[in-house]
């Protein structure tokens, strides 16, 4: 199969599903979408490389979940509604078992989560993917990572630490639940969306809590204190790690994709509202404070997160 037929069998039908905001798909040059009057567009790019973001041989189903999780994540953290995606996919070979099993996953997210794919890119080299998703958002209301201050609460959703944990078992071919934390991560769009009014800053956390809120505190120009007492430590990850590793885990593993945010005290009881509609656990982890860099009382961090070039 040439690229042509690739696309044509493989991908073609994933742009089908409909959509207000495409008004032309795959098959030009270029896909034409629109905004709503009174909106505007988040817009965010993430490349996958095999063997750094997922391991070699990884299954195309667990590629699929991982492309899209970590580029539509983005989106959950501005609180975005989905608009639409691109897709650039480069492999060393054409293996009809890898490319439908990939496809038919990303064609499966594409349309619960409904985000069609408008077009993208396929070539020839080492296997790697890149995602570019679009959202959209009332003007004037996107969620920043600035806009912490002082006094504000910190909380996460889920339990971040759980993917570093999965892949360690991933990779030793153990099945669990914490597995399926890293093959196949849930963007938490449903409640970014709401947290829109309620919180003062929020970012998705692919490199670990310790270091995301650090991002965070330095678009704000705030400290931070996380309250380790207050980690929602996966209770399988203490059992095959024991507690303190759990909490590292939990600080510094990356590739959950939950929300970090912050949220000031008077908007305190909207976190319940939030919790219940959409079945999401939401913990507090924390507080803002004046100064700046992130500290953890009680623990000390020699790798506080992951980071690329070292």
């Amino acid at each position: 199969m040439d690229e042509f037929e690739i696309i044509d069998r493989f991908f073609s039908k994933l742009g089908d599903q409909t959509s207000d905001h495409v008004l032309l798909g795959p098959g030009d040059d270029c896909a034409v979408v629109s905004v709503p009057s009174g909106w505007e567009l988040c817009v965010s790019t993430d490349t996958l490389v095999e063997g750094v973001h997922f391991p070699l041989d990884s299954p195309g189903e667990l590629v699929a979940h991982r492309a899209f999780s970590a580029s539509v994540s983005d989106l959950a953290a501005m609180g975005a509604l989905p608009h639409s995606m691109t897709g650039a996919l480069t492999m060393p070979e054409a293996r009809e078992p890898w490319l439908a099993a990939f496809a038919e996953a990303l064609g499966d997210l594409s349309s619960s989560f409904n985000i069609p794919l408008i077009g993208g890119n396929l070539s020839k080299g080492p296997l790697m993917v890149t995602m570019t998703v679009m959202g959209i958002v009332r003007s004037g209301t996107a969620l920043l990572r600035r806009g912490a201050m002082p006094g504000d609460s910190v909380y996460v959703t889920g339990e971040p630490g759980r993917a570093a944990a999965g892949l360690a078992l991933h990779v030793a071919g153990v099945k669990s639940e914490l597995t399926s934390a890293y093959t196949k991560p849930t963007p938490r769009l449903s409640v970014g969306e709401r947290l829109i009014g309620i919180a003062s800053s929020a970012i998705d956390i692919s490199d670990g809590l310790f270091a995301d809120l650090q991002h965070i505190c330095q678009a704000s120009q705030v400290g931070a204190e996380i309250e380790i007492n207050g980690l929602p430590v996966s209770k399988e990850r203490e059992e095959h790690a024991g507690r303190d590793q759990a909490i590292l885990s939990a600080l510094t593993g990356g590739d959950d994709y939950e929300l970090c945010f912050t949220v000031p005290e008077r908007m305190s009881t909207s976190i319940d509202r939030v919790t219940k509609e959409t079945a999401v656990p939401i913990t507090r982890v924390g507080r803002i404070i004046e100064g700046a860099g992130v500290s953890v009382p009680g623990v000390e961090l020699t790798q506080p997160g992951y980071r690329h070039f070292e």
